[in-house]
């Protein structure tokens, strides 16, 4: 006899008495089969409804944990320690750049530190101060900004970067941070401390070079000192003498994003004035 006949007469011969097993049972054939765990979870809809409540709400509250987790804007985060310029933006300028920035190959001689001292008097659109420059102790520094200050770079930019309590910041014509006169100028080190308004040169951090850019300390600030343990030291080549509730003021005006002002604090020009020893 075919296989395959044997194998429908052995099926017709176990119908009969499947059939009667369930009539004696009063049992149906869904009754006789209980699935076990998980099957029988995965096959009830109200599971599936209560997994996919779980889910949800689970998936609500992380997303709150995790917005809610993040630094608003925390007044007491402390400020960036380095007054740098810039390698590279890292926001937009609040303020129009200067249409046509001067650039120059080096820095020619404009100073004699034997002979003469020199000042700097910053005429801003919040008011006037006045800066000693240290001529006999970073010459070359002095020279630099001088001729600078003298071939109008400085005029109608910007403090582009104020941190309140540490320090106002200039010196770009680009309003970025990341602008500067063409040439660089190297590192006069010197013992003199980042003491509350003095001025020292900003730079790229790390760096034993600067361009144009500066800052006026707010505060005593040892940890841009000379003898810090950090490669980021900062000189300073000149003190204010006159005015500093002017660059207090400076220091306290609103900031947006990247520490600059929501309202724009202008260098209409830098006037120098040398006098004789």
């Amino acid at each position: 006899m075919p296989k395959r006949k044997r194998r429908e007469l052995h099926h017709m011969r176990q119908e009969p008495s499947r059939r009667r097993t369930y009539q004696l049972s009063h049992a149906s054939p869904s009754e006789i089969y209980k699935p076990g765990f998980p099957m029988n979870v995965l096959g009830d809809v109200r599971w599936f409804a209560a997994i996919g409540v779980v889910v949800a709400v689970a998936m609500v509250v992380t997303a709150v944990l995790t917005t809610g987790g993040t630094n608003q804007g925390n007044p007491d985060a402390l400020p960036t320690v380095t007054p740098t310029a810039s390698a590279t933006a890292d926001a937009s300028p609040t303020t129009s750049p200067t249409a046509t920035a001067k650039q120059f190959e080096k820095a020619e001689q404009v100073i004699d530190a034997q002979k003469n001292n020199y000042s700097a008097t910053f005429k801003t659109s919040m008011g006037d101060f006045t800066v000693r420059l240290f001529a006999d102790v970073a010459p070359n520094t002095v020279n630099s900004f001088v001729f600078l200050a003298k071939q109008g770079f400085y005029d109608n930019i910007t403090f582009h970067r104020i941190v309140s309590n540490f320090v106002i910041q200039g010196g770009d014509p680009t309003g970025t941070g990341t602008g500067g006169p063409g040439y660089q100028t190297q590192d006069e080190p010197n013992q003199l401390r980042n003491k509350k308004g003095t001025i020292a040169m900003a730079k790229v951090s790390g760096q034993t070079q600067f361009g144009s850019q500066f800052f006026i300390n707010l505060k005593d600030n040892p940890s841009l000192d000379f003898d810090n343990p950090s490669a980021n030291k900062f000189y300073p080549f000149g003190e204010v003498v006159s005015g500093m509730e002017v660059v207090e003021a400076i220091g306290k005006v609103q900031v947006g994003q990247g520490d600059r002002p929501v309202q724009p604090v202008t260098i209409k020009t830098i006037e120098i004035t040398e006098t004789p020893k």
